[in-house]
């Protein structure tokens, strides 16, 4: 359920699903993530949603690796202030374990302040969650 609003980085892209009203994000398979693909990860959803604030999916079915700065990226300030909640599909078990590391990250960084954060190996039913988050 995509449409033309997508911006495509070094290693995947980026796009808004406007029929769910989120964000997706996809990577190319066997991607490792480095703090420079992080980066652009979350310039390219500033950049699809203006700055406003919209859940997203992100899937890791494809991704190889995440480097620790990546993953400290994603759990810090400048990431955190880019979706209200964040849903990782996973079909293996070793982009679970990628997911729960960074889920164990983000919340030793942001405690409290984390905003939700869940791990799904069922698209639909990620999607379902994240609507509650829309405003």
């Amino acid at each position: 359920m995509e449409n033309s609003t997508a911006v495509t980085f070094s290693s995947g892209r980026v796009w808004l699903d406007d029929a769910n009203g989120i964000v997706r994000v996809e990577f190319a398979p066997g991607t490792h993530q480095t703090l420079q693909i992080a980066r652009e990860v979350i310039a390219g959803i500033n950049s699809i949603t203006s700055g406003a604030r919209r859940p997203a999916l992100v899937d890791l079915t494809k991704v190889k690796a995440i480097d620790r700065d990546a993953r400290s990226y994603y759990g810090g300030p400048e990431s955190m202030t880019s979706w209200p909640a964040l849903a990782m599909l996973t079909d293996s078990p070793l982009s679970t374990t990628i997911a729960n590391i960074w889920l164990a990250v983000y919340s030793a960084i942001n405690g409290r302040r984390a905003n939700p954060s869940k791990i799904f190996s069922d698209e639909a039913a990620a999607v379902e969650w994240l609507k509650g988050f829309r405003s």
